[in-house]
């Protein structure tokens, strides 16, 4: 008599028939809690973590949900999957690229014990081989207890910790650093020390005294800096010549918070700040001075009136996004940095729309700001040649600025193939309003009727 397995069975006995190329590949995309319970199974699935060419170890994965465990223990217990990892004599594969996501505690002492504990493992491993390539994420536990002076000492440990790390520095390739205040040598140092570093990240940092940091580093691999709310009045990039992605995202100084010297490979900007009272604009050709392969542009901030200007400064522009645009302004001025930029193929806008900050202290700046290019500077004759693609987010048939703006983008751009429009994000404080701007109903055009109302000549139309 034939033996019937049951369907969970046969599931797991086909699934334990795959060669252990494929089991590798499925084990390298899912997280290492996963990867650790699936290695009880069998004896055979007890090898392949040793087996895995790419290891993720996030300190969140070692905090299971509704679990009492502190960050402490959490700490602990990663420490000692590596030792385990590392340190086992039947790991005969080489690990092409290790990720670590771990925190820095408050309790400073602490955290030197833990950085000491990783550091000695991960130059251990590279030092014999097992290693090639480290990631690194060193996060906060809790932000809101931290003083000037905890990020101060919180700089002194990563410093010693890197000091006495040469062998993990001369591999690493990814870097995220938070919530530390450093002198200008010790980062400048730091970075430096890295010579293997593609991509950078800083949220929150700070340059003690000078407030400025200055990279000078000819001989630099980084191709993508980050840099997230960070209390420095100025980056200049002296000499990163592979250097290709740059985010700035909110500053609190005025001026331009950046600079550049010999950045040949630079090719995409996104600069996103939402403008404090007390700070003034700065020229965007400043701030581009010094990039001559600049292509994509991501911008919030006040422009100039040169036009002239402009376009040698944005005559390599393939593709530009302007965000936080408030949601009552004219967007008509806009179409003044599109005419600017001759190459330009996709051009996005996307409206700020939220009644629920109407009357709060930040929505009263915005409203009494002016913009500086007016509508009455729009050249009729410029036509935008290789404009190909308009995106519009936040878009409202029922504001009159924002059907004006999209009809003189079409009537302009002979060669545009497509018009996206994008609903507004959704957010529940506004929609319990009772605000015109914001209705509770969706305002899309999606007849054809609606939408020939919108754009008359015939192009791809899309609404999100």
């Amino acid at each position: 008599m034939d033996v019937v397995h049951p369907p969970a069975q046969d599931h797991q006995d086909r699934f334990n028939q795959l060669p252990d190329d494929i089991l590798m590949s499925i084990l390298e995309r899912v997280d290492m809690r996963t990867v650790l319970r699936t290695s009880v199974l069998s004896t055979r699935w007890k090898q392949l973590p040793l087996l895995l060419s790419h290891f993720n170890l996030d300190i969140d994965e070692f905090i299971p949900p509704d679990s009492s465990m502190s960050a402490d223990e959490a700490m602990k217990s990663l420490i000692k999957l590596m030792s385990s990892l590392f340190g086992s004599p039947q790991s005969e594969t080489t690990i092409n690229r290790l990720s670590l996501n771990f925190f820095l505690f408050n309790d400073l002492e602490t955290s030197l014990t833990h950085l000491l504990n990783i550091s000695e493992l991960v130059c251990s491993a590279v030092d014999s081989g097992k290693v090639k390539s480290v990631e690194l994420e060193i996060r906060t536990e809790k932000r809101s207890e931290l003083t000037a002076g905890d990020m101060r000492l919180r700089a002194k440990n990563l410093v010693k910790f890197f000091d006495v790390s040469r062998s993990l520095s001369c591999c690493l390739t990814k870097l995220f650093l938070s919530m530390a205040s450093f002198s200008q040598p010790d980062l400048h140092q730091l970075i430096i020390s890295c010579d293997q570093l593609q991509n950078l990240s800083l949220y929150s940092c700070k340059i003690l005294h000078t407030s400025r940091l200055k990279l000078d580093m000819p001989n630099s691999k980084l191709c993508t800096v980050e840099l997230y709310s960070c209390n420095i009045k100025t980056v200049e990039f002296l000499c990163l010549p592979k250097l290709e992605l740059l985010c700035c995202d909110s500053w609190s100084f005025s001026g331009a918070p950046l600079s550049f010297g010999v950045v040949p490979c630079l090719q995409e900007i996104h600069l996103v700040c939402a403008t404090l009272r007390d700070q003034s604009g700065f020229k965007l050709t400043d701030l581009l001075r010094g990039t001559s392969n600049v292509k994509d542009l991501v911008l919030d901030f006040q422009g100039e009136e040169a036009r002239k200007v402009l376009q040698t400064a944005l005559n390599k522009i393939t593709t530009l996004f302007l965000h936080g645009i408030y949601v009552k302004f004219d967007l008509l001025w806009t179409l003044v940095l599109l005419g600017s930029a001759p190459s330009i193929k996709i051009f996005g806008v996307k409206v700020w729309n939220h009644a629920c900050d109407e009357g709060t202290e930040k929505r009263e700046f915005f409203s009494e700001r002016n913009v500086l290019w007016d509508a009455a500077q729009l050249d009729g004759s410029v036509h935008y040649k290789h404009l190909e693609k308009l995106e519009f987010g936040g878009f409202n048939p029922i504001i009159k600025e924002h059907l004006d703006f999209v009809r003189a983008v079409v009537e302009r751009a002979p060669k545009l193939k497509s018009v996206v429009l994008e609903d507004r994000e959704p957010c529940g404080e506004c929609e319990a309003m009772d605000n015109p701007f914001y209705p509770s109903t969706s305002m899309f055009p999606r007849s054809k009727d609606e939408k020939s109302a919108v754009m008359p000549r015939k192009t791809d139309f899309r609404t999100i």
